[in-house]
């Protein structure tokens, strides 16, 4: 099954944006890496959206019991319930955020939630739908859970990015943050 991996870009894309992807003929092993268009991306079995380290936030939640009962995943009471608990730990408006609670969430334990710009998102993932690619899953170039640090970005704007039990952080490593 052929899978098309789109990197989603930073700033809200555009039908000229350039788009970064990989494409795999299994699922397990790269074929090409390239970048394109959205109307000129290869055509795949599925197409998965990779949302960039630098894009999200994450955050550690302990969720009230009751809270995940069957149903209440993707529900406005539980996304007024992640308002309400994030709500002094974000710089931005609850409304103008998208959440992802981790896949694995119980209630009444340590769950990561990520968020994101829910206007960016939603531009990013029209804009595969309007070239009939839609992304099947949406998932993060970086997640809390085991220790690694990868390097990422560009020669001209490098960023270390470190991943672990306590969530995940982007440094830029442009010669003035070394300093």
């Amino acid at each position: 099954m052929s899978t098309l991996i789109v990197v989603l870009p930073l700033d809200t894309p555009g039908a000229a944006t350039p788009l970064e992807y990989v494409l795999s003929p299994d699922g397990r092993t790269a074929s090409s890496h390239e970048h394109a268009v959205a109307a000129l991306l290869p055509a795949a079995r599925e197409t998965i959206a990779l949302v960039p380290a630098q894009a999200l936030s994450w955050h550690k939640v302990e969720l009230p019991k009751g809270s995940l009962a069957r149903g209440a995943v993707g529900s406005p009471r539980l996304r007024a319930l992640l308002e309400g608990v994030l709500e002094d730990r974000l710089l931005d408006d609850p409304a103008a955020l998208h959440f992802a609670l981790e896949n694995d969430a119980r209630a009444q334990a340590p769950a990561w939630v990520a968020s994101c710009d829910r206007a960016w998102l939603r531009a990013s993932l029209a804009l595969l739908e309007s070239v009939r690619r839609p992304a099947a899953r949406v998932v993060p170039e970086a997640a809390p859970g085991a220790e690694q640090v990868q390097i990422i970005g560009t020669p001209d704007a490098p960023s270390l990015v470190y991943s672990g039990a306590r969530g995940v952080s982007v440094l830029p490593l442009s010669a003035p943050s070394l300093d």
